[in-house]
């Protein structure tokens, strides 16, 4: 082969090779927030949590007003135990949607998490006010509570707690404990005895401890 014809070829591969770096390059530009927001969603159905964080970050750097992906990172934040992310999170979609219940749910535990219990019980109510159904937000209330010292209004929601889920062990011991600190030995006794019905293993030693005197 004529060696002209031989530069010319050389010089056709070298375009057709910096023609399709910059043709792919383009491409992964263009990628959407919603392409990266899939991407996430396909890595944490496989468990790949890190992946799934760094493409919905990427997602909110292309369209900082995507709620669903803050919701997405959140949850997966959750899973990695970057709680004060997570609250940052449900707050932004929290911005965007004040009717986000789900969200001020997903805050609350985070709070929880982060030793944060006025803001948990504060987040805990708005969800309780719009979802008055759910036990789980009337005993994650009822714990913060607790934890706060309002050992009254820990009873009062770990009875909404029961009432709402009567197999409920955790909040029948949580009640008893909440009982205990207001002095109300009978009740509590009685409570702890039901959770060890219902499953708490250390109940016996508990009403040995405060029951049998």
């Amino acid at each position: 082969m004529p060696a002209m014809t031989i530069f010319k070829l050389h010089i056709w591969i070298i375009l057709f090779v910096v023609f399709t770096g910059l043709t792919s390059s383009g491409i992964a530009r263009a990628q959407s927030a919603e392409e990266y927001n899939s991407m996430g969603e396909a890595k944490g159905s496989k468990g790949d949590w890190k992946g799934a964080l760094q493409d919905y970050s990427k997602a909110i750097e292309l369209n900082p007003n995507f709620e669903k992906a803050y919701g997405n990172r959140a949850y997966v934040r959750n899973i990695l135990g970057d709680y004060k992310g997570v609250v940052e999170d449900y707050d932004k979609v929290i911005e965007f949607d004040p009717a986000k219940y789900s969200a001020y749910y997903g805050k609350a535990l985070a709070e929880g998490k982060l030793g944060d219990y006025e803001g948990q019980i504060r987040d805990f109510s708005v969800y309780i006010n719009h979802k008055p159904d759910s036990p789980f937000a009337y005993a994650g209330r009822a714990e913060a509570r607790s934890l706060m010292g309002d050992y009254k209004g820990a009873v009062e929601d770990y009875s909404s707690a029961i009432e709402l889920d009567p197999q409920s062990g955790v909040s029948y011991k949580g009640r008893g404990f909440a009982e205990f600190k207001l002095g109300q030995f009978e009740a509590g006794c009685r409570d702890i005895s039901k959770a060890g019905v219902l499953g708490y293993v250390d109940a016996d030693e508990i009403i040995k401890k405060y029951c049998n005197k």
